[in-house]
């Protein structure tokens, strides 16, 4: 082997050496979906994470499990920096600092100063993803998709989505599984909301 082949070789191992210890945002397994902890008083908190190369956006739903009915929320943006984001948000409280962690199949999360935004450090730890599905607004692929009762195939109901029609899934309203809960507002403002299959929908741009 020449001089410039060993340079060549060595080139290459350097970026693949480099790309092993996670600098590379390709590498970092927890992908787009949505990730869950729960925790022994039956309160729960979701991740919708949306990675699009080293650029994160993250909205946050936590349940409190308390009489009140008491929630929190957040929404936020970041850079990855060795697989790990400290979101910015122009929603919530500026003293709130949410940090997630990537790692294989799992998002760990960390909740500084959230009161106002009712995340407390409770719902600190390790996530793990429960649906491919993420919050948002998402377009009906097949010619025709059937609101269901229940995430279920016996439940079929008689209304239904037309290709191209345009529904919001809430992460409140989030299932695990391949079924979602969606709404969809036609042009005469009449609002319609079920589940549909996951397989049937494709995020909106």
């Amino acid at each position: 082997m020449g001089k410039n082949n060993f340079k060549i070789y060595g080139i290459t191992l350097s970026v693949l050496i480099i790309c092993s210890l996670l600098l590379c945002p390709g590498k970092v397994a927890a992908q787009n979906g949505t990730y869950e902890k729960k925790n022994g008083d039956g309160s729960y908190c979701y991740i919708s994470l949306h990675k699009t190369g080293a650029h994160i956006k993250a909205e946050i739903f936590a349940w409190w499990n308390t009489p009140s009915a008491q929630t929190g929320s957040y929404y936020g943006e970041g850079t990855l920096r060795s697989n790990s984001c400290l979101l910015q948000s122009d929603e919530n409280d500026p003293a709130c600092r949410v940090s997630l962690t990537l790692s294989d199949k799992t998002v760990k999360a960390s909740f500084g100063s959230c009161m106002t935004d009712r995340l407390p450090e409770e719902f600190n730890g390790i996530y793990n993803k429960i649906t491919d599905a993420i919050a948002g607004d998402y377009t009906v692929s097949p010619a025709k998709s059937y609101f269901y009762k229940r995430p279920l195939a016996g439940s079929r109901l008689k209304s239904y989505l037309l290709r191209g029609d345009r529904v919001t899934l809430n992460l409140d309203r989030l299932t695990a599984g391949k079924w979602v809960y969606v709404y969809y507002t036609s042009p005469t403002g009449k609002e319609t909301s079920g589940y549909i299959p996951l397989a049937d929908l494709k995020k909106a741009e």
